[in-house]
């Protein structure tokens, strides 16, 4: 027994020894709900492995742990809706019925900018940044619409990796490898889903085009003067120089990509992307609060559960479709659960509002029948990793296309946002309640998405892992970046064609001028 004892600790120690941790950074300023859920679960899966940590959030965690240290940029969303007057509107549920997706809305694109601008140019960040006494192997930043997060990695002399928090889509797939082919790669905002017709294959040409001008005529050479005044002043204290913006922004080592094929579309990724949807998912699901766990054992029924995420809020519905949603809900048998951010009067007695709602632990329940969801990328993670199916009501940003691959796969239905949504609403219920092939391709499709060669959160690790062991991981990355766009468009190999052609048709006029004037003096002579 001593001896197994011996050998079990002998061979612990030697783990450990092998198992160097890492010092990492992981900057995730984002002022929403959502993203902080994904970088905190980064956090949570790198300090699982013993790695040190500095999380750059505006959600920091209510209690201090060992290996983690927070810097707290919440001041930063204050900030931002100031400088971004009305963004907060394109939210509110009331005026998403009449907008649309604002994917490519100018005030969208200069939200995103502020937050990293503002975030950057944050004195506490930029004291922490020029301490020179702060280093770290490797550096995860989110990529979301900005590049400006693209000099931290030089900054601190480490590699750095691209964290994805949608589905891959050309915008962020461009920075580690070329730009995808629009007619078979949506863009993240679109309402359509490949295979495409002629007419979709132009809308989604149009939309790339239109967006990749608008960004590098008003979005690029403001993020190219923040990035040349922000870091080079922070790197003139640490004693380092930086590479230019450009050069910056396609040096990423990795990309991470928040999604699996299970769930949307089977992207084409190169060597250095990998899917890892799922990883901010706890290995052991927490149990329901003792009322919840009480509504959803009695439910006689079934439960349905109502969610539209952390962004949009049910309480922005406009009246109306609150009214209707509430009778429409009070006439089913089943027991609803609705995250709704106030109380209400006059509830049904089988409506259950919630101001917060533990999604996970009420997909995992048993006597759960339906999600009703808006479609978030983190959303339709969380009900595939269940298996539960779905109502999607899409409102903005990735929920589209999210739910568009949802319904092609089989487990879901999808409802647009509307004033009179409510009996099309019951529709769906009573048809995914009387078809059960919903459920059963939902559990279908979560055996695929959990069948992989590690959980998510360990693969995460491990290429976090991975990049620091190979310094960066070059090896990995695609030679396409560094190819000119009239290399790939074979323009030079045209422009040569249409020069030897043009010279031998010269050639050729001249042959037959010199032949016909030459006859012509024969003729003459003879």
């Amino acid at each position: 027994m001593f001896l197994h004892k011996l050998t079990f600790l002998l061979i612990l120690f030697t783990q450990v020894l092998n198992n160097e941790a890492l010092r990492v950074l992981v900057f995730f300023p984002m002022p929403s709900k959502s993203h902080s859920i994904l970088g905190q679960g980064v956090v949570s899966r790198l300090l699982e492995k013993g790695h040190e940590v500095v999380h750059v959030t505006s959600f920091p965690r209510d209690k201090p742990e060992p290996r983690l240290k927070e810097i707290d940029v919440s001041i930063i969303g204050q900030r931002t809706r100031v400088h971004a007057q009305g963004i907060s509107d394109l939210f509110k549920l009331e005026n998403l019925v009449y907008a649309g997706n604002f994917g490519d809305h100018p005030l969208f694109l200069r939200f995103c900018f502020e937050v990293h601008r503002l975030t950057l140019e944050e004195k506490v960040l930029v004291d922490f940044f020029s301490d020179k006494n702060e280093h770290f192997d490797v550096a995860i930043v989110e990529w979301f619409f900005s590049e400006l997060g693209s000099g931290i990695g030089p900054l601190f002399q480490c590699p750095q990796i691209w964290f994805g928090s949608t589905e891959a889509h050309w915008q962020v797939l461009k920075i580690i490898d070329e730009i995808p082919n629009t007619s078979y790669n949506v863009d993240l905002f679109s309402e359509s889903r490949p295979p495409l017709t002629f007419v979709e294959r132009v809308q989604e040409l149009w939309m790339m085009l239109k967006k990749y001008i608008m960004i590098s005529q008003n979005i690029t050479p403001l993020e190219k003067s923040v990035y040349n005044s922000v870091y080079n002043a922070i790197a003139s204290k640490r004693g380092v120089s930086m590479p230019s913006y450009d050069e910056a922004v396609y040096n990423g080592s990795l990309l991470l990509v928040n999604s699996h094929p299970s769930i949307g579309t089977p992207y084409r990724l190169p060597q250095n992307a990998k899917y890892i949807a799922g990883y901010h998912i706890d290995q052991n699901i927490k149990p329901l609060p003792k009322d919840l766990q009480k509504i959803m054992d009695q439910a006689k029924h079934g439960v349905i559960y109502f969610s539209m995420g952390s962004n949009l809020r049910s309480i922005d519905m406009s009246v109306h479709m609150k009214e209707s949603l509430l009778k429409m809900f009070g006439q089913l048998k089943q027991t609803v659960i609705w995250k709704f951010e106030e109380d209400l009067k006059d509830v049904p007695s089988n409506i259950h509002l919630v101001k917060w709602a533990p999604q996970l632990s009420i997909l995992a329940h048993p006597n759960l029948k339906i999600f009703i969801t808006h479609g978030g990328q983190l959303s339709t993670t969380e009900t595939i990793h269940i298996g539960v199916p779905v109502i999607g009501i899409p409102a903005l940003g990735d929920q589209y296309i999210n739910m568009k691959s949802v319904v092609a796969k089989g487990f879901g239905l999808l409802v647009n946002l509307a004033e009179d949504m409510a009996p099309k609403i019951k529709n769906a219920i009573e048809e995914m309640l009387n078809n059960d092939s919903y459920r059963q391709k939902a559990k279908q499709l979560s055996k695929v998405y959990h069948d992989r060669i590690l959980p998510p959160g360990e693969e995460l690790v491990y290429w976090v892992e991975y990049v620091s062991r190979t310094g960066g991981a070059t090896h990995l990355r695609s030679m396409a970046i560094d190819v000119p766009l009239y290399q790939k468009l074979y323009l030079d190999l045209i422009a040569l064609v249409v020069i030897i052609l043009y010279l031998l048709v010269v050639l050729l006029k001249k042959f037959i001028r010199t032949y016909l004037k030459y006859n012509t003096l024969k003729s003459k002579t003879s």
